[in-house]
């Protein structure tokens, strides 16, 4: 005989396994099973048993229990058994009616795709979606009328739908992808030839007008710092001969007060002008960094958008990775 013990959270079991491999007995470890404190006689059977043990080592059996975890739900806490029971049969009332209206609505999103009122349709698969968010009859039926009977690959090149068309389950996705996978896989293909020759074109005017764009930034960049420290020093040569027109009855602090104003007051004005143009020269540097700045430039950020797109939708990794820039 065969003896196993089984721990669970702080309870363990004891199953003894007779010769011909039944179970012969199961209890509780913690409590021996004549109600006895387990002494002398609890040493005599464990030795018995582990004896035992030995001799039978080559039909020894792995014995293995599962205890079920239950669902923690706070709504339950507290409830008695028939308050339990109430909860349960309106979950199951609510959830069986859920079922209804998302049946019913999946129905009648089908005939208004026989009737390829697809705009209808779409709205009612998406509505079934509101009852049960997985239902596969609903997510198809959304992307058949969204897509006009898979004829229209546009919605497939929309950021949030690819996001959430490589969210839905493999199901969903392999009968979709059974339609339009080919015709979407030939569209990449096009989409990164026209793509390579462009991407080397844009980085070379890109280049190409970082060193001019890079002097006129350091042209405002110098010219404003000098302003602004011009400024500030007959800012401060104001305040120092006005702390003098109390002390001396020249007229020499009020015109040191007027040369130094006036001086500052044209330092300030050439101070705006040439900020501006060092924000405007900072945004032309900004948007030589990025494609949006030329017309190739836009074109390669629309074909990167796509082949993003069409990566998340083909769920594979042919599609290059790209730069947060473009």
């Amino acid at each position: 005989m065969e003896e196993r013990i089984i721990e669970d959270e702080g309870r363990t079991i004891k199953v003894k396994r007779n010769a011909l491999g039944g179970i012969e007995d199961a209890t509780d470890a913690a409590v021996p099973a004549d109600g006895t404190d387990g002494g002398a006689e609890g040493a005599e059977a464990a030795e018995g048993a582990a004896e035992a043990a030995a001799e039978n080592a080559e039909d020894d059996v792995e014995i293995a229990v599962d205890f079920p975890e239950e669902e923690y739900d706070e709504d339950m806490v507290g409830l008695t058994p028939s308050q339990l029971k109430k909860l349960q049969e309106e979950r199951e009332r609510a959830r069986k009616e859920a079922e209804r209206e998302r049946d019913k609505l999946v129905s009648r999103g089908q005939k208004a795709l026989s009737d390829r009122d697809f705009s209808s349709a779409e709205e009612l698969f998406s509505q079934a979606l509101t009852y049960d968010e997985e239902s596969e009859a609903a997510l198809k039926g959304v992307w058949e009328s969204r897509t006009q009977d898979f004829q229209d690959d546009s919605p497939f090149y929309i950021a949030e739908n690819a996001e959430k068309f490589a969210q839905m389950p493999e199901e969903v996705r392999a009968y979709i992808l059974e339609r339009v996978g080919e015709r979407l896989r030939s569209e990449r293909e096009s989409a990164l030839e026209e793509m390579r020759p462009l991407k080397a074109a844009v980085e070379e005017a890109r280049e190409a007008r970082r060193g001019a764009l890079g002097d006129n930034k350091r042209y405002y960049l110098v010219r404003t710092t000098i302003f602004l420290v011009a400024s500030v020093l007959f800012l401060a040569l104001v305040g120092i001969f006005s702390s003098f027109l109390l002390r001396t009855r020249g007229s020499w602090p009020v015109v040191g007060m007027a040369v130094c104003g006036a001086l500052a007051l044209i330092s300030l004005i050439c101070l705006i002008v040439f900020l501006r143009g060092l924000v405007f020269a900072l945004r032309l540097c900004a948007d030589n960094e990025r494609n949006e700045g030329t017309e190739d430039g836009r074109r390669l950020a629309v074909l990167e958008g796509e082949l993003q797109c069409l990566s998340l939708i083909l769920g594979d990794d042919e599609a290059p990775a790209f730069d947060d820039e473009s």
